[in-house]
């Protein structure tokens, strides 16, 4: 099979957008159905994503593959639409870990229950631990954002962001899961 990338999508330099929403417009409508609930947003940034797309195209190089780059375009609207509707822990569920290179029913499950317990972990810490993970994670702030933003050291913020990741590990071990998947 011959690999889908912007150069299989272009004739005479022309990108045939149509073909490329043909193409992947189901399995984006997936991964956002996954990760986000209200239908509209979904719809919203499903247009989203192949406006960018086909917006940015010629900043690509042909051989780019088209689906990657689909993705992580998606995976940044969902966050971007968390960040901007102030994000609270009790949605991280719906967002943790929802895009894959292959959607199936036993991968879906099984990232949602990791979900449920990353979730879960995040709910029973301290406020303050919390807070840096949801900053450092969800937010995309560095370490010396978070330390002004909380007022305490940048060490303190390493060490609470080490010892939540491992408090997430061990619940994810506890319960038969590996850490990073």
């Amino acid at each position: 099979m011959e690999k889908e990338t912007i150069e299989f999508f272009e004739k005479d330099g022309i990108l045939d957008i149509e073909k490329v929403i043909n193409k992947y417009n189901l399995y984006i409508y997936k991964i956002l159905k996954n990760s986000i609930s209200d239908e509209s947003d979904v719809e919203e940034i499903l247009s989203d994503v192949f406006y960018i797309f086909w917006k940015n195209y010629k900043k690509l190089d042909i051989n780019t593959e088209i689906k990657p780059y689909l993705i992580g375009i998606t995976k940044n609207l969902i966050k971007k639409k968390y960040r901007k509707n102030s994000f609270k822990v009790e949605n991280i569920e719906l967002y943790v870990n929802n895009v894959f290179n292959d959607i199936d029913l036993e991968e879906l499950s099984e990232n949602k229950e990791k979900s449920k317990i990353i979730s879960n972990t995040l709910n029973n810490i301290k406020k303050e631990e919390k807070e840096v993970f949801i900053l450092f994670y969800y937010n995309q702030k560095k370490i010396k954002e978070i330390s002004k933003i909380l007022s305490i050291s940048e060490a303190k913020v390493k060490i609470i962001l080490h010892r939540t990741r491992n408090k997430i590990k061990n619940n994810l071990k506890e319960r038969g899961y590996s850490y990073g998947k």
